[in-house]
């Protein structure tokens, strides 16, 4: 026998609720001020009860937002970087029947009603922290993944690589016991933080003013691990390309020495993770019991 459907009134029994409060979260809407944390328990218990909300695949194609951080003293290889990540993000939605708007901004409160007059249907922030979300207002109610970021707030997928493992792996094909690490600067606090960990402060160098030379002349009986394509070129001008490698997310090989390890996590592969999570974030068919933090690279 075919069982029953699981309705939205069974839903707010269960989590203690009104009708309209389980509308609002499961529609994304805007009309209720509904806090995060009963968003996240509405849409947490429809997934328990295996609710499956009647006519998505018939309604309209929506509008994602992808917003690109823009802060004083931002790399120009860190921002190449991410305007390639929101032209895949772009290119895949596009796929799925989502148009897509492209933003650079700074302060995402000061931006805030010029997002919410495009309408979106998911948000995707490159580089940016979660500490703002919860101030804004109007508060926001759509989905949103966090790319090449990271935070510890459970209500956001974060899609990011892995990056102690990858600086792990470099470290292993160099040869390499303590490797120094140079990086483009980011936004995202917990990004960097994440980045960071497993290397020791003085070994790291961040694009960011720093004097590139002194650090290489610092370092010259030493590997090292480098994120960012631009970057890698620039310091294989000035250090042997052999005893480097690169965490590389740009699809562009022929840009670095022959001798330079080369590590890809393509913008592409993040994109298409970041693309199949709203997928299945708009549609209720996602796994509530999935890991919040998407890592990739991890693999050999």
């Amino acid at each position: 026998m075919e069982k029953k459907r699981v309705s939205m009134r069974q839903i707010a029994k269960e989590c203690g609720c009104s009708l309209a409060t389980v509308s609002y979260a499961l529609n994304h809407s805007g009309q209720a001020k509904i806090s995060s944390a009963t968003r996240l328990r509405v849409i947490e218990t429809a997934k328990r009860l295996n609710y499956s909300p009647a006519g998505v695949s018939r309604k309209k194609p929506g509008r994602a937002v992808i917003l690109i951080s823009k802060v004083p003293g931002q790399g120009v290889g860190r921002r190449i970087a991410l305007l390639d990540l929101a032209g895949e993000l772009s290119a895949l939605l596009a796929q799925q029947g989502l148009s897509a708007s492209l933003l650079e901004i700074g302060s995402l409160a000061d931006h805030w009603s010029q997002v919410q007059a495009l309408s979106p249907s998911v948000l995707f922030m490159l580089d940016r922290g979660s500490g703002g979300v919860a101030y804004l207002d109007p508060p926001c109610v759509q989905p949103i993944i966090f790319v090449d970021s990271d935070n510890s707030d459970p209500l956001y997928y974060k899609v990011l690589p892995d990056y102690p493992s990858l600086i792990g792996r470099a470290a292993a094909l160099l040869g390499e016991t303590r490797p120094f690490l140079m990086m483009e600067g980011v936004r995202s606090g917990a990004l960097l933080k994440e980045m960071t960990d497993t290397v020791q402060p003085e070994d790291v160098f961040v694009n960011v003013g720093q004097d590139m030379e002194e650090f290489l002349r610092r370092h010259q009986d030493r590997g090292g691990v480098i994120v960012g394509d631009l970057l890698a070129v620039e310091v294989c001008r000035q250090f042997p390309a052999e005893r480097l490698a690169v965490i590389s997310a740009l699809n562009y090989p022929g840009l670095f020495p022959e001798k330079l390890t080369v590590i890809p996590v393509p913008n592409r592969d993040r994109a298409a993770a970041a693309v199949e999570v709203a997928r299945d974030l708009l549609s209720l068919d996602y796994d509530p019991e999935r890991s919040h933090r998407v890592l990739l690279g991890t693999g050999g």
